[in-house]
């Protein structure tokens, strides 16, 4: 094999979807030996937010001198992004000869099985071999969509599971509800199990709670009341939080700080679990801490941030991140989705703190189209215009060096991960 051909197995449509149960990812897994049997997990479900907490814990546990395989998805610029050790990404070399002990039983497990692997099962046993064999201590673990029936969630009982939000997404899969949603992130919850979560709703914390009663497990609430001598500012936040004064993040947006609340919490679970972790090792991860893509500033002058904010939840976050950040400001922002999202209402949501509005589309077949999008815009109203491509973007923003206005590119990570490669 080579890379292409490791990308085209793990990283491409298949299967035939059908998602009832997780028979087809254990007799994957029984095929390759178990390596998820011989490791231990931070299990992370989420809408949103996943990424940035996997990355503050792991961070911690880095710091702590724990061996630490990381698996997260999707990658912004190479596909090795999304399986790590120690922060290193996984070697070209090392892929390749992990997915070949994978592909290997491929076939017989499709044929056996009646049924076709998702690429997402292959990458996520690719993975959990990968991590076997570099001798991890803990693996920090983040499931793909939901959590009851993703492929990630054939693990015993993790040593922590943290669930980070609730949002609306993916709702042909996880259901057209919040609480339908809820009740699929928490079927990450397993017997006898520890798992931590913010405050969400009444409804969504019941149904958190009942499955916890279930399984016997134990809810470790993070409550922003905790939080004090909170700032907020555009090259990142401080906070204070129980024993650990003036921390600080560096990924900007009060959202970052909730998720390094509950990469918090997680290793303090950890720590009373026996391992050597100390309240410097998790002051220092904390502050180490970065994850692209996300809420990140590209630019000083003039100011240049790109965001994957994707759903309904992340235009949230974006919303309050730019009324905290820049109140009273109008901001000339750039949006790219796939056709599939409820984009113009997320535009929308965003148009009060905007003076003009650029599209472009991330994909070229399941990307929104950009002209039209631009055009509906201008029929209500709004000042917009298009791009054809990624690369007048960037062409575009490096000329605004003369410019006092505050960019913000968003949407698609396909776009944030295009943008940051030809940045």
């Amino acid at each position: 094999m080579d890379m292409k051909s490791v990308i085209e197995l793990v990283n491409t449509n298949r299967g035939n979807g059908m998602k009832e149960s997780l028979n087809r990812m254990h007799h994957l897994l029984d095929k390759i030996g178990n390596p998820e049997k011989a490791l231990s997990f931070v299990h992370i479900a989420g809408t949103n937010g996943k990424g940035s907490t996997a990355s503050f814990i792991s961070e911690i546990l880095v710091q702590a001198n724990i061996k630490t395989g990381v698996f997260t998805s999707p990658h912004l610029e190479i596909i090795n992004e999304r399986i790590r050790v120690d922060g290193a990404l996984i070697t070209d070399e090392d892929f390749i000869k992990t997915t070949e002990q994978v592909a290997v039983v491929v076939d017989g497990v499709e044929q056996e099985c009646g049924e076709r692997l998702y690429s997402f099962e292959i990458l996520a046993a690719v993975a959990l071999l990968y991590f076997h064999q570099q001798e991890c201590d803990l693996v920090v673990l983040e499931a793909g969509i939901g959590g009851r029936l993703d492929a990630t969630n054939t693990i015993a009982t993790p040593e922590v599971a943290i669930v980070t939000s609730i949002g609306m997404d993916h709702t042909r899969v996880l259901g057209d509800t919040l609480e339908k949603i809820a009740s699929e992130k928490a079927g990450i919850i397993k017997e006898h199990g520890d798992v931590v979560l913010p405050h969400f709703s009444p409804s969504i914390d019941e149904i958190f709670k009942e499955v916890a009663e279930i399984k016997k497990a134990l809810i470790h609430s993070v409550l922003e009341k905790d939080v004090k001598e909170l700032s907020v500012t555009e090259d990142g936040s401080t906070f204070s939080y129980k024993q650990f004064a003036a921390l600080k993040v560096k990924m900007v947006g009060k959202h970052q700080v909730n998720n390094a609340l509950l990469a918090i919490e997680a290793a303090l679970i950890l720590k009373n679990k026996g391992y050597k972790i100390t309240d410097k090792n998790i002051s220092q991860g904390i502050e180490a801490t970065y994850w692209p893509g996300r809420m990140e500033k590209i630019q000083a002058n003039p100011t240049i941030f790109i965001d994957g904010a994707h759903n309904p939840e992340g235009v949230k976050v974006l919303r309050e991140s730019i009324e905290t950040l820049f109140p009273n400001k109008r901001l000339t922002i750039i949006v790219g989705m796939m056709k599939d999202k409820d984009y113009m209402q997320m535009i929308e949501d965003i148009i009060p703190f905007t003076k003009k509005v650029y599209t472009v589309s991330p994909d070229p077949y399941r990307g929104f189209p950009s002209r039209v999008v631009a055009k509906q815009l201008q029929e209500k109203g709004i000042e917009a215009d298009s791009f054809d491509s990624t690369k007048e973007v960037v062409e575009f923003l490096k000329k605004q060096k003369e410019s006092n206005e505050i960019f913000i590119v968003f949407g698609s990570l396909y776009l944030i991960g295009d943008i940051k490669k030809q940045w």
